[in-house]
C-alpha cells in the first residue's frame, strides 16, 4: 500500500508538471494538481504517522528462550574468539539461535563467519570434557588465590567451560576483595550456575559496590526461579537503577506471580523512564491485565 500510494504520487507530479508547462490552461491541469497535493499530504501523514505501516509479523518469543538465546550467544563469541575456535559447537549454537529468532543480534553475521573458517580448514579445538579431577581444573583453582585481580579475574573466564562444576570455584571469586572479580564471578554464575548459582547471587545483590549489584541482578534473570522472588522484590528498592531494571526484568522471567504487585507499585512510582520500560515489559511478561497498568500510569501521572 505505501509503494503505491509512493508511485501514485509521484506519477500525478509529473503529470502535474507537464500540464501545467505545456497546456497551463487546462482544466485537468488543476485537477491533477489537487490530486497530487491530496496524495502529498497523505505521503507526509504516512511518513510521519505510519499510517499505511504494515503490522510487525514478529511473534513474541518466550522469556525462557531469551535467557536461552543469550547463553548460546554468549558461548558462541567466546569460542569465535579462542585461537583454536570449537566451530562445530559455535556453528551448532548459532543456528538454534537463528531458528528461534532469526533477527537475533549478529547471529546471522557470525554464522557465516564460523563456516567460511570452517571451511578454510581453521584448526579447531579438540571436544572438551570437564572433569572436577582433571589436572588443568585443579591448576585453575590454585589460582583463586593468587595476589593479582587480574589473575583472578582470567580465571573466570577459564572456569566458565567447566560448566556446572565451577560453580563452587565462582561461588568463592564471588566474594573476592576486588569489585572487578566478583564482577566477572556474578556474570559467570549467570551462565554456569543453574539453581545452584541462586542464593549466592541474591548475597550479591546487597554487594556495597552498585556494579556488582547490577551484574548480578542481570546474571538472575538467567537463573531466576520462584526461591529467588523475595530477593528481586527487594532489589526493586534499591538506589542504582540498572539493580532496579534487571530485578524487574528476571521477576518478569519468573513467572511468579507474587511479582505483580511490587512491579505495579515501582511503575506507580518510578520516575526513571528506561526502569519504567523494563517494569512494563516485566509486566507484560507476567501475562497483567493492561487496566491494571493503566492504572498505575495513572497514578504517576498524577
Amino acid at each position: 500500500m505505501r509503494r503505491l500510494i509512493t508511485v501514485f504520487f509521484v506519477l500525478s507530479v509529473l503529470a502535474a508538471l507537464g500540464l501545467a508547462l505545456f497546456a497551463p490552461d487546462q482544466r485537468l491541469t488543476s485537477q491533477l494538481q489537487i490530486a497530487a497535493l491530496a496524495l502529498l499530504v497523505v505521503f507526509v501523514a504516512d511518513r510521519l504517522f505510519g499510517i499505511f505501516r504494515p503490522p510487525s509479523r514478529r511473534t513474541r518469543i518466550p522469556p525462557s528462550q531469551i535467557a536461552e538465546m543469550e547463553k548460546l550467544y554468549f558461548r558462541a563469541m567466546r569460542e569465535m574468539i579462542n585461537d583454536q575456535p570449537n566451530l562445530a559447537q559455535a556453528i551448532n549454537d548459532l543456528q538454534r539461535i537463528i531458528s528461534m529468532d532469526p533477527r537475533y543480534k549478529n547471529a546471522h553475521h557470525y554464522l557465516k563467519r564460523a563456516l567460511i573458517l570452517q571451511s578454510e580448514g581453521t584448526p579447531t579445538a579438540p571436544p572438551f570434557t570437564p572433569s572436577r579431577s582433571s589436572a588443568e581444573f585443579l591448576q585453575i583453582q590454585e589460582q583463586l588465590i593468587d595476589p593479582e585481580p587480574d589473575v583472578r579475574k582470567s580465571v573466570v573466564m577459564e572456569l566458565i567451560q567447566y560448566g556446572e562444576i565451577a560453580t563452587d570455584p565462582l561461588i568463592a571469586l564471588l566474594m573476592d576483595e576486588d569489585a572487578d572479580v566478583r564482577i566477572h564471578a556474578a556474570t559467570a554464575l549467570g551462565w554456569v550456575g543453574g539453581r545452584h548459582a541462586v542464593q549466592p547471587l541474591l548475597v550479591a545483590l546487597q554487594d556495597e559496590n552498585a556494579y556488582v549489584r547490577r551484574y548480578a541482578a542481570r546474571a538472575m534473570c538467567w537463573v531466576v526461579d520462584e526461591s529467588s522472588v523475595d530477593g528481586l522484590i527487594e532489589a526493586l528498592k534499591d538506589e542504582d537503577n540498572y539493580v532496579r531494571q534487571y530485578a524487574a526484568r528476571a521477576l518478569g522471567w519468573s513467572q511468579d506471580s507474587r511479582a505483580v504487585r511490587p512491579l505495579l507499585e515501582l511503575l506507580a512510582l518510578e520516575e526513571n523512564a528506561d526502569v519504567r520500560d523494563y517494569v512494563l515489559t516485566a509486566l507484560d511478561d507476567l501475562g497483567e491485565r493492561p487496566t491494571r497498568i493503566e492504572r498505575a500510569l495513572d497514578v504517576t501521572e498524577e
